[in-house]
């Protein structure tokens, strides 16, 4: 039986975090090197805008409680967010290896189409996660990481390297009283705040979307919050 340990792991950064959510997910990053593991080169031809049956979702290195798995959000360094902008534009070193018949490519719309990207990133040198689980497998596939956030392929993210503390205490749920990650408000007995939050990867399927206590509301944990209490079934009573 795999042992689960409470841990702290935190990412020295090279360069500066960008971000289109306020959060990143740990369990979503462990389920992005699992499946990338699991499906290799076919893990990139998932379709982006339906949630399909995930492999490895029952295998992530996590301790999993009520439906949730323990792990927080991230925790940056620093509070500082700025904003900047990127443009994309159709390369044309790179026509000769497109079969493209038209004489004139439109770069007004379509596939070819140049567009404006504007971008929050935050100048963390460090973010911390919090988290329960295998930490030899953690540890594994965090190897296997180039960076976090959004648009690393353009230099933003790059990760320098990462340690793992064990800890004494599992922090992933609730420390000090409050949310560290989104929590389901069918296992809360209290929450100062609601927002409207995916609980689980992937974060941008609607269908996992159910109020939820946001990262840093003051909550308590109610009595639902066991491993035979079924969430799935709780969210489709109050839909």
């Amino acid at each position: 039986m795999t042992e689960y340990i409470p841990f702290k792991v935190t990412f020295r950064m090279q360069s500066p975090v960008c971000l289109t959510y306020p959060w990143i997910h740990f369990d979503a990053v462990l389920a992005h090197l699992v499946q990338r593991k699991v499906r290799g080169d076919d893990y990139r031809a998932l379709p982006s805008k339906r949630v399909e049956k995930v492999v490895g979702e029952q295998i992530l290195p996590l301790k999993k409680t009520a439906g949730i798995y323990h792990a927080s959000v991230s925790f940056f360094d620093v509070s500082d967010v700025y904003a900047t902008t990127i443009y994309k534009k159709f390369c044309e070193r790179y026509l000769d290896l497109r079969r493209i018949r038209a004489k004139k490519i439109d770069r007004s719309r379509g596939v070819f189409k140049d567009f404006r990207i504007n971008l929050t990133y935050i100048p963390a040198r460090k973010v911390t996660f919090y988290a329960c689980g295998d930490v030899d497998t953690v540890d594994e596939l965090l190897s296997a990481l180039p960076g976090l956030g959004k648009k690393i392929s353009i230099g933003f993210g790059f990760v320098k390297d990462f340690r793992i503390d064990e800890l004494d205490e599992d922090l992933s749920i609730v420390r000090e009283g409050k949310a560290m990650r989104p929590i389901p408000l069918p296992l809360l007995e209290y929450s100062s705040d609601v927002a409207m939050l995916a609980y689980k990867p992937p974060y941008w399927a609607k269908e996992f979307v159910t109020p939820c206590a946001p990262p840093n509301a003051i909550v308590k944990l109610g009595n639902n919050f066991r491993a035979d209490f079924s969430l799935k079934r709780a969210l489709e009573e109050i839909a």
